[in-house]
């Protein structure tokens, strides 16, 4: 019928045929092919980090949450805009609908009816005391809260803050609660408080920081209508945490623990100790490279610990003299009787150690689990372990770790290989720094590192007890200051293999003696040291062979998880994406089918084409297209599991077994993704060309074998390029005929 046609109805017939229409579009079935829109582009608040001075614990914190949002793009394939504010300007714009949401928030009364916040531990704020920009108090100095009026909110959160700040520092201040964060900032503003604390993203015009106070969890904060957002947001948050738990601890690493050590601070006392402190001895045991050298370079032994020391010394205006110990016995008399002050050692808690004082942490140094090649795996229940004398207290700290092992102390790390080779112990547990520089694991071939296995050994520095007490809370606050960069390059310094005449002679003075005399008393001899020499030249590129195997054993072992087996797996490889070929998919399916399936779980069989991928070939040419294939298969093995089988059928085909999946929504889930993947794939800087089509089979529903979860899979894939293509369906097999019904 024609539109003029209807027209020309009188009003009862056309109103009669629009609610048909009406109707017939309600009770249609959906359509089964589901199209993705482009990723959404977020445009999101945030405190401008770059207003602060360049070492702020600010900019940390941004860059804290915009690793946490790239990290939660891989799953929503969200995109952001970064326009800087503060939160109070934040909350107009999302009542305005002018932005998406805004870090870092803290919920306050009333917020529950306008705004939708996000799961903590995504994003953080410094807690900091703000005065008015024409006070007089000296910023960042404690002493200057002394007698104060601080407004607060009565939330408790705030004075709880504060509370360990005056507390340390020797203060009286008096604290007034306000119920609201603006009546907080109007107080200030009035001259009723000197001072109020609040989060930087809520400082307002005429006030200035006078002190960073605490380190808070803070959330995100869309306007109500947004809840879904925030939703989606915490969710991806929580899968993130779930499947990728490593994550988070490398951003509060890299972030959260700088942000937090700048905010320690020397009190009074700790202050005056500083300004007069006496050089402080240290007692130390020779010829435990990297650690502690043989060689004195202005009374200071070359080694890690000692130039960890001194640059502490540097921070802290602290000076040391170091004094050298036989063996950790008599170290520890010369602390306990008065002629040296501190000494490296292993924190155990025992009585016999309660007359001294430790501070924090001051190195975690890695062991490395060396057993016999061929072993597999370190034996479980009772075992011998060979153990070096270089750490007092370690052998105790193990057995309380591990009180079935029967620990063996030895004097050389050299010792202990001989003891492994002689079957007199399991295993050896050595230091990770020890093995890389020294390659003395070249020199035993039978001999490797396990490399899914480490020990992780706290080494703390022991106090005199004739020493302040003060001492302990300075030093522990200066290893916490302490910038994790420089300590890594320090390490680093220290890693660096340096081939010297006096290196070589300290380390083999014996063998160069005995060099020297026969190089004087004949010509013979000379001929002797080349063939040597020529000897030597092989050694070293067997040194160099097996030192690089270990640096590469110790990398492996420092990227994966300590409780994860490392997933082995042997497949046919296509060679063009690196995925299973057809072979190896149809063999992994197969096995998989075979197997028990867990209670209530079910198998996703995927087959998808690349749509025009053909066209695409043809215009810009096969090496363009290899290109394409090459990056889908990355995009897809980045969106499924590690435990999924992803294979290249042939040609612009892929193929999916995901085994044991418990929900169809995963299944659509994954479906998008790959939608996504395909669309945002850039052909000569156009995105527009190429799209995917994909059809999915069940098992056991729509099959028990490869073959008929192949033919159902492929008959839903033909169902969608039928359809127009760009989209994905699940098989079904109720219709007539085995042909597809509408998801």
């Amino acid at each position: 019928m024609a539109v003029g046609e209807v027209l020309e109805m009188n009003p009862v017939m056309r109103c009669s045929i629009v609610f048909f229409l009406a109707l017939v579009m309600l009770f249609a079935p959906q359509r089964s092919l589901h199209a993705m829109d482009s990723a959404p582009v977020l445009r999101v608040g945030c405190l401008d980090a770059a207003s602060f001075p360049e070492g702020s614990p600010e900019p940390l914190l941004f860059s804290y949450v915009k690793r946490y949002l790239n990290e939660v793009a891989r799953s929503t394939g969200w995109q952001y805009e970064y326009v800087e504010m503060d939160e109070w300007t934040a909350r107009e714009m999302l009542r305005e609908g002018r932005i998406d949401m805004y870090f870092p928030a803290r919920e306050m009364p009333g917020d529950e009816a306008e705004f939708a916040f996000s799961v903590d531990g995504v994003a953080y704020s410094i807690l900091s005391l703000y005065v008015r920009e024409d006070s007089t108090l000296e910023p960042d100095n404690p002493v200057a809260l002394a007698n104060l009026t601080v407004g607060v909110l009565d939330d408790g959160l705030h004075s709880y803050a504060l509370s360990p700040l005056v507390r340390e520092q020797g203060v009286r201040v008096d604290v007034v609660e306000h119920p609201t964060a603006d009546a907080l900032h109007e107080a200030l503003a009035r001259g009723e408080v000197d001072a109020i604390l609040d989060s930087a993203s809520r400082r307002k015009d005429g006030e200035k920081l006078l002190l960073r106070v605490a380190l808070m969890p803070a959330k995100f904060i869309a306007a109500k209508k947004r809840e879904g957002l925030m939703k989606n947001l915490s969710d991806t948050i929580l899968y993130t945490e779930r499947v990728n738990p490593s994550f988070e601890t490398y951003l509060g690493e890299a972030f959260l623990d700088r942000a937090q050590n700048q905010l320690v601070r020397f009190n009074t006392s700790e202050n005056t100790y500083l300004a007069s402190a006496p050089p402080l001895r240290v007692a130390y045991v020779g010829g435990h490279a990297p650690f502690f050298g043989e060689r004195l370079e202005g009374g200071v032994p070359e080694g890690i610990y000692p130039s960890l020391l001194q640059a502490l010394g540097e921070d802290l205006g602290l000076r040391f003299r170091f004094v050298r110990a036989e063996d950790n016995e008599q170290a520890l008399k010369m602390l306990r009787g008065g002629e040296a002050d501190i000494f490296f050692c292993v924190y155990n808690n025992l009585s016999s150690m309660q007359d001294l004082l430790f501070t924090a942490t001051f190195s975690l140094e890695d062991f490395s689990y060396v057993v016999r090649r061929g072993a597999g795996d370190i034996p479980m229940g009772t075992a011998r372990v060979a153990l070096p004398r270089w750490f007092h207290g370690m052998r105790t700290y193990l057995n309380m770790q591990h009180p079935n092992w029967q620990i063996v102390p030895v004097d050389e790390p050299a010792d202990c290989l001989r003891m492994i080779e002689e079957g007199s112990c399991d295993f050896a547990l050595l230091p990770s720094l020890f093995l890389q520089q020294s390659s003395l694991l070249s020199m035993h071939p039978s001999l490797v590192v396990l490399a899914s296995y480490s020990e992780e050994i706290p080494v703390s520095v022991a106090i005199s007890g004739e020493q302040p007490r003060v001492l302990q809370s300075v030093l522990t606050k200066g290893i916490l200051k302490m910038d994790s960069r420089r300590v890594q390059e320090i390490v680093n310094e220290h890693m660096t293999g340096r081939l010297t005449l006096t290196a070589v002679v300290a380390r083999y003075p014996v063998q160069s003696v005995a060099l020297a005399v026969i190089f004087l008393l004949s010509v013979f001899i000379v001929v002797f040291l080349i063939e040597r020499s020529r000897v030597q030249r092989r050694q070293s590129e067997v040194l160099l062979a097996k030192n690089e195997e270990l640096e590469k054993a110790i990398e492996e072992q420092k990227k994966l998880m300590r409780a994860r087996d490392i997933y082995k797996q042997e497949a046919e490889i296509d060679p063009l994406t690196g995925l299973l070929n057809k072979k190896a998919v149809q063999a992994a399916c197969e096995e998989m089918l075979a197997g028990s399936l867990k209670d209530g779980a079910f198998h996703a069989f995927f087959i998808m084409d690349l749509d025009h991928f053909k066209e695409m070939n043809d215009t810009y040419g096969h090496q363009a297209g290899d290109d394409v294939l090459r990056r889908f298969a990355e995009d897809v093995r980045s969106i499924f599991r590690q435990s999924d089988h992803i294979g290249r059928f042939g040609g612009d085909e892929f193929t999916v077994l995901m085994p044991n999946v418990t929900t169809l929504v995963a299944v659509e889930h994954h479906a998008r993704q790959l939608m996504t993947a395909a669309q945002e794939l850039e052909v000569r800087d156009d995105r527009s060309l190429l799209s995917v089509s994909i059809g999915i089979s069940l098992a056991p529903m729509h099959g028990t074998t490869y073959d008929e979860l192949f033919m159902a899979a492929d008959s839903a894939l033909y169902d969608v390029k039928r359809a127009g293509r760009n989209g994905w369906k699940i098989y079904d097999v109720q219709e007539d005929g085995g042909a597809l019904c509408p998801k």
